[in-house]
């Protein structure tokens, strides 16, 4: 279960990024404008960089993308590894399992339905992995 939660997270690093560049966007004039704005608009960041609400917005998009690609790959690493106890495991599913519950709760609060579906695979999957490692 720990490195099937591992895979999953994987798996919803490459879906999010498919479906952020992929998907086409909706076409109504609401969005069109709004992306616009997004576009239109900078902020000073210092450093002599100034990206765009839209700039700041994709860069959100593939941190998200990273940040689940790393946290399954820290997991199979560490679930690899000849070293890695039974207790090193636990200790490791724990804190995926509230790494994953914690964005679930975000995409549940937000109601972003494909991230909230997702994630409670994911958040399932390390709870039972908390259990089958110990």
């Amino acid at each position: 279960m720990y490195a099937s939660a591992s895979i999953a997270l994987i798996l919803v690093a490459i879906l999010h990024t498919i479906g952020n560049t992929l998907s086409s966007p909706p076409s109504d004039q609401a969005y069109v404008s709004m992306e616009a704005a997004m576009r239109g608009y900078t902020v000073p960041l210092g450093m002599g960089m100034v990206p765009s609400v839209w700039d700041i917005y994709r860069g959100l998009v593939f941190t998200m993308s990273i940040c689940l690609a790393a946290m399954g790959l820290l997991g199979i690493a560490v679930g690899a590894s000849r070293e890695a106890t039974s207790s090193v495991l636990s200790r490791v599913a724990v804190v995926q399992l509230v790494a994953s519950a914690a964005l679930t709760a975000l995409y549940w609060w937000y109601q972003i339905t494909p991230a909230f579906i997702s994630m409670v695979v994911v958040t399932v999957l390390f709870a039972i992995a908390v259990r089958t490692t110990r």
